[in-house]
């Protein structure tokens, strides 16, 4: 059938892992946690169009994520939020090896 779609389940939208038991797992999660939550806030503040977000699931609820080339603000928040967490990742590396 032509206007036939597929449906996707929650797992394969999640974005944040029901078990976490490495520390690179734990990084990770992180690191999403932070994308959602600067997503969350900039979503609510209203600083960016609808258009400038994409939907992701954590669990069975919806988010919105701010996507990167959407427009020269997000572009610019979303850069800002992947030096920081590149600087986590380091910070945690440092912490686990010091």
């Amino acid at each position: 059938m032509a206007g036939e779609q597929k449906v996707r389940t929650v797992q394969d939208c999640q974005i944040v892992p029901d078990k976490v038991s490495t520390e690179q797992q734990s990084l990770v999660l992180v690191k999403k946690l932070l994308a959602i939550a600067v997503s969350s806030i900039t979503y609510l503040r209203g600083l960016f169009p609808e258009a400038a977000y994409g939907q992701k699931y954590v669990g069975d609820m919806k988010v919105l994520i701010l996507r990167e080339h959407s427009c020269p603000g997000a572009q610019q928040i979303v850069h800002w939020c992947s030096v920081a967490k590149d600087s986590w990742g380091l910070l945690c590396g440092a912490l686990i090896l010091g």
